[in-house]
């Protein structure tokens, strides 16, 4: 075109790829590591290991890779010129084989080896010294809970002595229940028929030294307190109130909490007065603590049951108020006669000191008070 400087519109040639030139000599083999192989079956290949960041990265071959054969394997071997099997085994020649060589572990820690190593599963196990690691540690922390549980036990053990045993020795609750069938059927006459029983004072047991060691138990004296008594009667007198309930069709469960709370509301005051006019009145030497306290204050359901008895057999209100009052003044004449040798010890026996005329008489006022709070207590309670 005119006005407009030549162009050449020859094409450049076309690009042609180089064409790949072999080395007349085999590429060197590179060094052999320890840890290491260059097995190229992908069931028996080496960790391939390479250098990121400074930390080891193990690259484990395909999931999907197909096992090798034997014969490829050997054709292989004999053209690269590798040794399939560097460390000594022999070449796998079949399925059974072939899953027996594993992946060499350059830590030396055996895990994901050859199957012999693997459970059913497959999972890996540890070797030797990792079992016997965690068996020591295992020992070491046994050892350490069982001398944790020992020092609990006893420091629980320490407190329970100092703080509950304090008001409720468990040795004298035991003492308390150490009775016979001949003794329950003398102690339960002697509440209901006290008159004519002599006499009433306690046998002392007698150390080797001659000195006083403490009181004989109940089944070797008829007039120790027990427990036992008191403790069936108490129980007794629930169930009776529920019975009672139950012939008037108004039985429901609460009745028999409700009769057992009434009840122990009555033991528990009771005890609490007995404690405060001992309190007051400077009663020491007595020889009677608070678990014979209770039993002494228990006696009184046994005069309560035979009242709701005689009120089921429906012998008439007459009788049944004639024999409430019996119960009661046979508990009156018990409690004066047994508490006597409690709030008047002798002290030619307990060592206690000598009274005056004064402490005297308060102590039996007290005493004929304490007596005749029963009627209050056994009324209540036998209004089922």
């Amino acid at each position: 075109m005119s006005g407009m400087p030549y162009m050449n519109s020859r094409s450049p040639p076309p690009l042609q790829h180089p064409k790949p030139t072999h080395p007349a000599y085999p590429p060197p083999e590179p060094p052999h590591t320890p840890g290491a192989s260059t097995n190229s079956s992908p069931y028996s290949q080496a960790a391939r290991i390479s250098q990121d960041n400074e930390y080891m990265r193990y690259s484990s071959p395909p999931v999907d890779a197909a096992p090798r054969s034997a014969s490829t394997a050997a054709s292989f071997a004999a053209t690269s010129g590798v040794n399939p099997n560097p460390y000594g085994a022999p070449a796998a020649s079949g399925p059974s084989q072939r899953a027996s060589v594993g992946y060499p572990n350059p830590h030396g820690v055996q895990g994901y080896g050859h199957m012999g190593a693997m459970g059913m599963g497959g999972a890996p196990t540890q070797g030797q010294d990792g079992f016997a690691a965690w068996g020591n540690m295992n020992d070491a922390t046994a050892q350490m809970g069982v001398q944790f549980g020992k020092s609990a036990v006893a420091a629980g053990q320490d407190y329970v002595e100092k703080n509950f045993t304090r008001y409720l020795p468990a040795q004298l609750i035991k003492t308390s229940f150490q009775v016979t069938n001949s003794y329950v059927l003398r102690k339960l006459r002697l509440i209901l028929f006290p008159w004519r029983h002599k006499p009433w004072a306690r046998q002392i047991r007698r150390a080797d030294s001659g000195g006083m060691e403490g009181w004989q138990p109940p089944r070797d004296d008829i007039n120790a307190p027990d427990l036992y008594i008191p403790t069936m009667a108490l129980v007794t007198y629930t169930l009776l109130c529920g019975l009672s309930s139950g012939l008037q069709s108004r039985f429901h469960p609460e009745v028999l909490g409700a009769s057992f709370f009434r009840a122990m509301v009555v033991v528990i005051v009771e005890f609490c007065f007995i404690k405060l006019g001992c309190y007051l009145l400077d009663v020491r030497g007595g020889g009677a603590s608070g678990v014979e306290l209770i039993g002494y204050g228990g006696y009184k359901f046994v005069g309560i049951i035979t009242t709701i008895i005689a009120g089921f057999l429906k012998l008439g209100t007459l009788a049944t108020t004639g024999i409430f009052g019996y119960t009661f003044a046979a508990n009156f004449f018990f409690l004066l006669r047994s508490l006597k040798y409690v709030l008047l010890p002798d002290p030619a026996t307990t060592g206690a000191p000598t009274l005056s005329h004064a402490q005297r008489s308060r102590r039996i006022q007290f005493l004929f008070v304490l007596a005749a709070s029963q009627l209050l207590w056994m009324g209540w309670l036998s209004r089922v």
